[in-house]
């Protein structure tokens, strides 16, 4: 059954903050909070959203520890308590609740600022949002950013830390998986071309090195290959790899061979 919110009963408060939002700290605000880390408006980061995640890493940093957040940066600390102001509100019954309505100044924002004022209005709902985020009772859940596509998210299971889905799971698995499988045949590919420049300098070929190991055929290993993985430094010739070192090689064993 699809949950309704409840509205505030209180005319007297709507009347006197006609534009203000209340918050019944319930997992749709999360989801609000969630939305807006995760804006990004063509290809970038709402100024919105990057406000929300400076808050949210400062939080990490700490570990998690609000208090030592909150004791660091004093001047944030009382931004953040002072966008909210708390109002009792009595319901149908014999019970009555807390709920949280914005600032005075919060309400005082343009909803269409000029450019120049976007950044404050950022921050301003930045620390709104946060506040109340830090009062709802799944607020443990919301984490972030995924390792693969970087969102944040609200856990479905206490395990859930890295991935905001199976789906980015499963990919970042193959990709890594992939990426293991192409760095092992690479490595096998530089043992290879190591092995086989070994043999040029007593082979029968006016060939350079690269030339005599690119056309070892079994090999599949283009000279292009080797000139990248000198560049890189990956390959490292043992010897002299250069015309006049081959020559000096062969004269040297041919002599070798004559005095024995």
């Amino acid at each position: 059954m699809r949950r309704t919110r409840k509205q505030p009963a209180l005319d007297d408060l709507q009347v006197a903050f006609p534009r203000a939002k209340f918050f019944h700290l319930d997992r749709r605000d999360l989801d609000d909070i969630v939305e807006t880390l995760n804006q990004k408006p063509r290809g970038g980061t709402s100024p919105y959203a990057e406000a929300l995640i400076r808050l949210m890493k400062r939080l990490k940093e700490c570990g998690g520890n609000l208090q030592k957040m909150m004791n660091g940066d004093p001047k944030l600390a009382k931004v953040v308590a002072d966008v909210c102001v708390t109002r009792w509100m009595p319901s149908t019954n014999r019970r009555a609740f807390l709920v949280l309505q914005p600032s005075v100044e919060i309400q005082a924002l343009s909803p269409m600022p000029e450019p120049q004022k976007i950044k404050e209005r950022a921050e301003l709902l930045a620390a709104l949002r946060f506040h109340a985020g830090t009062l709802n009772p799944e607020w443990d859940k919301l984490t972030g950013p995924c390792a693969r596509c970087g969102n944040y998210y609200i856990k479905k299971r206490e395990s859930q830390k890295v991935y905001c889905s199976r789906r980015c799971g499963n990919t970042a698995t193959a990709v890594a998986r992939t990426r293991e499988r192409l760095d092992e045949e690479h490595a096998d590919k530089l043992r290879r071309s190591q092995a086989a420049m070994q043999k040029w300098p007593t082979a029968r070929t006016k060939d350079d090195w690269k030339a005599f190991v690119s056309k070892q055929r079994e090999l599949e290993i283009s000279r292009k290959f080797l000139t990248r993985a000198v560049t890189k430094g990956e390959l490292t010739a043992k010897g002299k790899l250069t015309a006049q070192g081959k020559t000096f090689v062969k004269e040297h064993l041919q002599r070798k061979a004559g005095k024995s």
